[in-house]
């Protein structure tokens, strides 16, 4: 079992396998997005603790220039638990 903050927001629960986005969303945390489906780009965000428990980076990441650092939530998957900080501009 993982958790996920977002811009230091209390935790929520985030399964291994399950998208940030989604963990987020399902722990009333006020995540940024429009698409859910990588094509917009809107919930990108900066990684700040536990980028290195996310699976690789898709291809709709590589298209939009997320590096290692920064990911979109709606396509970072959990690999294994741990904690993930997150922050997402205002």
């Amino acid at each position: 079992m993982g958790s996920i903050s977002l811009n230091g927001s209390a935790d929520a629960h985030l399964a291994v396998g399950q998208d940030l986005l989604g963990a987020m969303l399902d722990g009333g945390q006020p995540a940024m997005y429009l698409c859910m489906a990588g094509s917009c780009g809107r919930c990108r965000g900066r990684i700040t603790a536990g980028a290195e428990l996310l699976e690789p980076m898709t291809d709709a990441e590589d298209h939009h220039g997320c590096d290692g650092e920064q990911r979109l939530a709606c396509q970072a998957r959990l690999a294994r638990d741990g904690r993930i900080s997150i922050h997402q501009p205002a």
